[in-house]
């Protein structure tokens, strides 16, 4: 257990990057190591290079390279004489063969890149897709919106410098392996001196993952904040509450920046100490080596020479590794999303088909998110095949939850719905969800053509041509499309700015008629409307009675006066039911709200 504790603190950056890339790391690794070793082998023949160039007479007896010595064995074998041509025809084509190795290298290290960022997108994504609504609603929208905006580029240049480690990593290993070979006490003094040097560096390497987790930390309150600026601006912009509020951000911009200060304090000291830091090792090694010693200047020379090239990596290893530590938050924050996402991860075992709706039934259900109230309670319905029905009842009594249990965004913790007279928990739900049209109070148009809003980016085929103007006619939106300049093809605008709210709600319901449901629900459709346009959207409703189930939420009670059943709710139970001049007559509180309201 121990030494599992030990592998998993030191290794948790390459296990998190292995559950993705798999054996793909050790295919870079191997790169690294052959690109390490050919420029190495090259760079050692420059001793006899030297050695017979200044003493031709050395070209009858070989030069000296240690352990190295095989390099010259081989070309003795294949016939080449160790003379200043040979040595450097040899030298290139180990040069020429460690490029090829290099691009390879390098072309791999960004196709792994690009594999790993998609993949860790699409799982994030993924996992959006299958967290349940229920679970949804309680998830801090700043968090997710910085983690998949911002926080997944901090995560790329993570990768990059990671990896950038781990090569560089490779390489110094290589070369203090041909260090050690070429003398092991000079080696090993050397590592002595890095040893003590990289107390401090890894001082600050600490402080740096600190400060990068508490600017990701920082990034999801901001982005929080700013969402709600962005939702609520009209209201601050006329009340002036705006500079209040810029002071909470203001003050979690100071917080970052500050952070991000912090961060480029220790970058800076460690680019500026790091250099004179090694050099004096490395002055201090090479008197102890001569004056104490008394090491062979020749075999120094080639150690030095390969510790050289690795002390170069060593600052490399270090630079790239201050990288990936200053994007950790990166890391940490998309591992927190996707496991927040894997925990509300949406259960639906039904196998089930339901085929064409022919009802839907509640039987003594009730709803209440964890650790809070009971919203609904005990409640009994039964909607039929094309019938239109209405909830209405205060605010806060459990109408739109009721909608929402019923197409399937939350599960009872009471009772059971049953559709066709199969429990609901039994029937793919992604089927059920698929016959269901919602129109809401604020309509949901993006920022695109109407062709698109109301086709949801289907490609623009005749048949599905035809299909867009049957819903668009169907929405009374014919007129309104056929007067614009770009016909279908005309942009709305973020939110839809360049449509009037009815023409929104309009496009909306267009889409649902489009995607050819059985269920409309129609959540306040009318309450943000003027007179006129919520009369049109009521005359859509009602051209649509008799052809779709259709659940209206209704405040405004003149809305609902043609359904075929209302249902009255407080304090999430089902009151009373029946028609509007049934339950005009029948019910005292439905008849008093009637009365409140103009007609």
């Amino acid at each position: 257990m121990l030494l599992k504790g030990i592998i998993e603190k030191n290794f948790k950056y390459f296990f998190f990057f292995f559950s993705y890339l798999k054996y793909k790391i050790f295919v870079l690794i191997l790169l690294s190591l052959l690109v390490g070793l050919l420029d190495g082998f090259g760079l050692a023949l420059f001793i006899p290079l030297f050695q017979v160039a200044v003493d031709d007479s050395s070209q009858s007896t070989n030069p000296e390279l240690g352990e190295l010595d095989f390099l010259l064995d081989f070309m003795n074998s294949v016939g080449f004489n160790l003379n200043v041509g040979n040595i450097l025809i040899f030298m290139t084509t180990l040069f020429l063969i460690k490029g090829i190795f290099k691009f390879f290298d390098s072309y791999y290290k960004v196709s792994l890149q690009i594999f790993f960022v998609k993949k860790l997108r699409f799982k994030m994504l993924d996992g959006m897709e299958d967290v349940s609504y229920q679970n949804f609603v309680g998830m801090d929208a700043g968090r997710i919106q910085n983690t998949l905006s911002a926080e997944v580029y901090k995560v790329t240049a993570s990768f990059i410098s990671y990896f950038n480690t781990l090569q560089y990593a490779v390489l110094l290993l290589v070369y203090m392996g041909l260090a050690f070979i070429s003398n092991w006490q000079f080696a090993i003094l050397v590592s002595i001196g890095g040893f003590i040097s990289n107390v401090f560096f890894k001082m600050l390497f600490r402080r740096t993952e600190v400060a990068s987790i508490n600017i990701s930390n920082k990034g999801h309150v901001f982005q929080s904040f700013l969402i709600q600026a962005v939702q609520h601006f009209k209201y601050l912009k006329a009340t002036s509450y705006f500079r209040n509020y810029k002071q909470k951000l203001t003050k979690q911009v100071d917080e970052i920046e500050n952070l991000q200060k912090r961060i480029g304090l220790y970058n800076s000291l460690l680019n500026g100490l790091r250099e004179p830091i090694i050099l004096i090792i490395v002055v201090l090694v090479i008197l102890i080596q001569v004056s104490l010693l008394g090491g062979g200047l020749a075999s120094i020379l080639l150690s030095l020479m390969f510790f050289y090239r690795a002390l170069n990596y060593v600052i490399s290893v270090q630079s790239s590794w201050q990288t990936f530590i200053s994007q950790f938050g990166g890391i940490v924050s998309s591992t927190e999303i996707i496991q927040m996402f894997d925990e509300g991860v949406e259960i639906n075992d039904g196998r089930n088909g339901m085929g064409p709706l022919d009802y839907i039934f509640l039987d003594k259900v009730g709803f209440g998110f964890k650790d809070g109230l009971q919203i609904l309670e005990n409640v009994d319905l039964e909607i039929q095949k094309n019938q239109t029905i209405a909830f209405v009842g205060p605010s806060g009594s459990g109408k739109t939850t009721l909608v929402n249990l019923i197409v399937g965004l939350f599960n009872p913790n009471q009772g059971k719905i049953y559709i066709n007279g199969q429990e609901r928990n039994q029937l793919n739900i992604l089927e059920l969800r698929s016959k269901v049209g919602y129109i809401t109070q604020e309509p949901v148009i993006f920022n695109d053509s109407i062709f698109n809003n109301v086709t949801f980016w289907l490609p623009k085929t005749q048949e599905n041509l035809e299909r867009f103007w049957k819903a668009i006619e169907m929405a009374n939106l014919t007129d309104f499309v056929r007067s614009l300049k770009g016909q279908e093809d005309m942009v709305l605008g973020d939110n839809g700015v360049k449509a009037s709210g009815g023409q929104k709600q309009r496009i909306s319901i267009a889409r649902e008629l489009f995607k050819e449901v059985e269920i409309i629900v129609f959540d306040e459709a009318t309450s943000a409307l003027d007179s006129d346009s919520e009369k049109v959207i009521q005359e859509n409703i009602n051209s649509l009675q008799g052809k779709y189930t259709i659940i209206l939420i209704a405040h405004r009670l003149s809305t609902i006066k043609s359904v075929d059943k209302i249902y009255l709710i407080d304090n999430g139970r089902i009151k009373a039911s029946g028609d509007f001049d049934q339950l005009f007559h029948s019910d005292s509180n439905f008849r008093r709200m009637v009365q409140l309201q103009e007609f």
